[in-house]
């Protein structure tokens, strides 16, 4: 059509090349001008091995290694033994030291980190992605801290990303692929081991980070507050993590992204029929904002976590309808579910 609406000849080549362009980015649709410079902005990145150093450990002397690695990560080491191994220091000394000396010369556990490292000689690609993870949070909130990766294993207590304080901790044995053979020995659904990629871990820690950052208090709260926050997490997401797709943002395959977008209309028709948007019934709206392998009252092969998708979309059309409005500062408000509703002029 573009052909025969301009004739071959090197002015018009350039007409061609300029309508190409401005339908492609048209086709971009929400995820235009999402890329901004970052190189002028500074964090002091550092990494700490975590899961290296406890394994160099004497289990002769485990008191004085433990005692040494305390001193030397006072914060992370006290939520690593306390929380996120469930060794609890606070316990009879005995029971402690021996838990962790199981930890560390168990053949399972052994295993476990003989794999981990097979999988993760090092972690350079994942530094340089939380790097400008790092960037980008403090591009758009400059008193921000982010800067400091601790790398541990929990023993596949399914820890993906932590934050302690202004500190990041990534469990990389929560990222051995899909197919690791013990994920579902420790109860891990598929929909859920389908997540267990290195792709994963910026995903996850941007997350958490969110998380961190604007505290959420799901009790008492409607499907619309719900969606429309997860739906603000995802923008936070989608503009610190400028270069990644959505599906991955979403922990959706493609197919499974199509379908939402093909299906957005009948999904929010059904939360309105449904009476679900203003529903604090918790069993009844959180299948809605959670992984799952579908969900409840759509067709087998919905995904789970589709309310997230229907908020994501909601801000969305938030930003585009009220220009003025910058996204960063959107967390920070308090929302009036109903009234963001009106006027995000949301109609799939």
């Amino acid at each position: 059509m573009l052909l025969q609406m301009y004739p071959l000849n090197s002015r018009n080549v350039l007409k061609v090349c300029y309508l190409l362009i401005i339908v492609i980015l048209s086709g971009c649709g929400a995820r235009q001008n999402k890329a901004v410079d970052v190189s002028k902005t500074k964090v002091n990145f550092a990494t700490v091995n975590y899961h290296k150093e406890i394994y160099a450990m004497d289990t002769n002397d485990l008191e004085k290694g433990i005692g040494d690695l305390g001193a030397k990560y006072p914060d992370f080491s006290a939520v690593f033994f306390h929380e996120l191994t469930g060794f609890d220091a606070n316990k009879d000394q005995t029971v402690f030291l021996n838990s962790v000396r199981h930890f560390l010369t168990y053949k399972d556990y052994k295993n476990l980190y003989d794999t981990v490292l097979l999988k993760f000689p090092d972690t350079h690609k994942t530094d340089k992605e939380l790097e400008s993870l790092f960037k980008h949070i403090k591009y758009y909130y400059p008193e921000e801290k982010w800067g400091t990766v601790y790398y541990f294993i929990s023993g596949l207590n399914r820890w993906n990303a932590v934050t302690v304080d202004t500190l990041l901790g990534i469990g990389l044995d929560m990222y051995l692929g899909k197919d690791y053979p013990y994920y579902p020995s420790v109860g891990l659904p598929l929909y859920e081991s389908e997540l267990c990629e290195p792709e994963y871990i910026r995903v996850n820690a941007c997350k958490t980070i969110f998380r961190n950052k604007f505290e959420f208090d799901i009790e008492g709260k409607t499907l619309l507050e719900m969606i429309i926050h997860n739906g603000l997490e995802m923008t936070f997401a989608e503009y610190t993590l400028p270069d990644a797709s959505d599906e991955l943002l979403m922990g959706y395959t493609k197919a499974q992204l199509k379908w939402c977008n093909d299906n957005q209309r009948m999904i929010w028709s059904y939360f309105k029929k449904q009476n679900l948007l203003f529903s604090t019934q918790l069993q009844q709206v959180m299948r809605y904002t959670l992984d799952g392998p579908s969900s409840t009252g759509m067709p087998p092969e919905s995904p789970g976590n589709i309310g997230t998708y229907i908020g994501w979309q909601m801000v969305r059309s938030y930003l585009k309808e009220n220009p003025d409005v910058k996204w960063h500062e959107l967390p920070k408000q308090r929302i009036d579910s109903e009234e963001f509703l009106r006027k995000s002029n949301y109609k799939p």
